[in-house]
């Protein structure tokens, strides 16, 4: 069956020199891509031009620091029906490849001339929320933060050792189980259990002529049914005893039970009776703490228990974190989560996903 044939234009701007470069690009253009991560990791575009005579290696090159915005649009010229805005970009990587020779640009969502993601720092967040020190190093690199989360975790201590102000948050925001992403000039957190309630934004049916491939895969070996931490109760905590043992008892080597550590389990209310058992080696402060550490933990361990990929005629609509129903595939048929989507535009325009199974229960 033949692909669908959609009308399909770029934009690309050069915000630095308020450039249009569309019209001077696109008579060389070999391909295009847009790649969307719903969490943790940069946003990336690559444009990939010929370039027989040198004409873009020698004359015309982004310096680095050159931000562009890219457009995928879907229409004829006249009239654009669907436009998806990819945001905006930095130059990070520039190549040149002979036999045959092409230009090679690579852009990422996350400014480079800001500390964000390269530069180690090492200090100690007291008394605060996960907002807060989000709403910090956005403010500290110049980017605005959309914290979209009822859950806002509090911290009475934690610890930032050499890490990047990117890591240090992705850290805590996969503790809390929530997602992060860095977008156009913007810090985003949003709580993955919320975005995976949402009502699906299109059905994808086998039979389909705008599917060109696809495949899913079951797995029940590694997930678990439960999820085990410690926590300390601040109402029993005594000044003689700390980590299980007891200090005044210098003549025993043998611990003692200290009735101020518990042990708190979430288990997962479809789990197999028999399944797996996890524990976690750190320990919550609370047990308010120790509940939302044990959810998010057995959400992030049983995350990919049905996951996909497929690849499609082109769509601008889909896009990472959003919500496809899948049906006609069999036992793995339901509602997923998009966790990258990869646009790209040469001959024709292709959109490949990457799929993971939505967990409303929890």
């Amino acid at each position: 069956m033949p692909i669908p044939v959609i009308q399909t234009r770029l934009k690309l701007l050069f915000t630095n020199a308020d450039l249009d470069v569309t019209t001077d690009i696109m008579p060389d253009m070999l391909s295009f891509s847009y790649e969307d991560k719903e969490t943790n990791e940069a946003e990336e575009i690559n444009l990939v031009l010929k370039d027989p005579d040198g004409k873009w290696a020698n004359k015309w090159q982004p310096n680095g620091g050159e931000v562009i915005k890219a457009y995928i649009m879907q229409g004829n010229i006249d009239e654009v029906t669907k436009t998806l805005y990819c945001g905006e970009f930095y130059v990070d990587e520039l190549s040149v490849k002979v036999k045959p020779r092409t230009f090679e640009m690579k852009a990422v969502s996350i400014p480079l001339n800001k500390p964000i993601r390269r530069k180690l720092k090492t200090r100690a967040w007291e008394k605060t929320t996960l907002k807060a020190i989000a709403s910090q190093i956005a403010a500290e690199a110049e980017i605005s933060l959309l914290f979209d989360s009822e859950e806002n975790p509090t911290y009475d201590r934690e610890e930032q050792d050499r890490e990047s102000d990117l890591k240090f948050l992705s850290r805590l925001c996969e503790d809390a189980g929530l997602s992060i992403k860095v977008t156009s000039r913007k810090l985003v957190i949003f709580n993955q259990a919320f975005y995976e309630k949402k009502k699906p934004i299109k059905t994808i049916t086998v039979g389909n002529s705008n599917i060109l491939s696809g495949n899913f895969s079951a797995s029940q070996s590694e997930t678990y049914k439960s999820c085990t931490i410690t926590y300390r109760d601040p109402k029993k905590k005594k000044a003689n005893e700390a980590a299980g043992h007891s200090l005044s008892d210098k003549k025993s080597s043998q611990p003692t039970q200290n009735s101020a550590v518990l042990t708190y389990t979430y288990v997962d209310p479809l789990a197999d009776e028999n399944g797996q058992e996890y524990t976690m080696n750190e320990r919550a402060t609370s047990l308010e703490d120790a509940k939302r550490l044990a959810k998010a933990k057995l959400r992030k361990l049983n995350a990919r228990k049905v996951t996909g990929s497929i690849s499609l005629v082109g769509d601008v609509s889909l896009v990472a974190g959003a919500v496809i129903k899948c049906q006609g595939f069999g036992v793995v048929d339901g509602n997923f989560i998009i966790e990258t989507a990869n646009h790209t535009v040469s001959n024709v325009y292709t959109t490949s996903l990457t799929l993971r199974r939505v967990n409303t229960n929890y």
